[in-house]
């Protein structure tokens, strides 16, 4: 119940931030990846990670109620930092990719790698994070399957 309300309580605050950013001059994130082009509003990027967080919350909430067997408490804990250093990571990184792409010019520069690190270590936390949401689910299932002895 405590995964519950941690992820709960970070989609609120992921979600007042969105709604200050939205408050100041709409900026975007530019990504070229493949021949497309995205643009993300940072409000929405900001929107999404609020979504996703209450979306972990309900299912750490859903467990907790309707299932004989809660979620194990350490690997939601373990959920919620990697989730939480995931997100900040990417929420810093990637306005520094734009930065980055949009101080690029044909001439030969030096390369600052940090944004790119930083934003490949923040998607690896958070996907980590879910792995970890599976295992605990998996984990959970198992143990709510097995035959009880006495």
């Amino acid at each position: 119940m405590l995964s519950a309300k941690l992820f709960a309580t970070l989609a609120i605050l992921q979600l007042g931030l969105a709604l200050l950013e939205s408050k100041t001059g709409h900026q975007s994130i530019d990504v070229y990846f493949h021949a497309t082009y995205f643009v993300i509003a940072k409000f929405h990027l900001q929107t999404l990670l609020a979504v996703v967080n209450g979306f972990f919350g309900l299912v750490y909430f859903a467990a907790s109620r309707w299932v004989s067997h809660p979620l194990n408490n350490s690997l939601g804990l373990t959920h919620f930092v990697l989730a939480t250093i995931g997100f900040v990571l990417l929420s810093v990184s990637l306005p520094a990719l734009r930065s980055a792409a949009a101080s690029g010019s044909p001439a030969v520069q030096t390369i600052n790698y940090w944004p790119f690190v930083a934003s490949a270590l923040g998607l690896l936390c958070f996907l980590l994070g879910c792995a970890i949401l599976a295992v605990n689910c998996g984990w959970t299932a198992i143990r709510a399957f097995q035959p009880r002895n006495g």
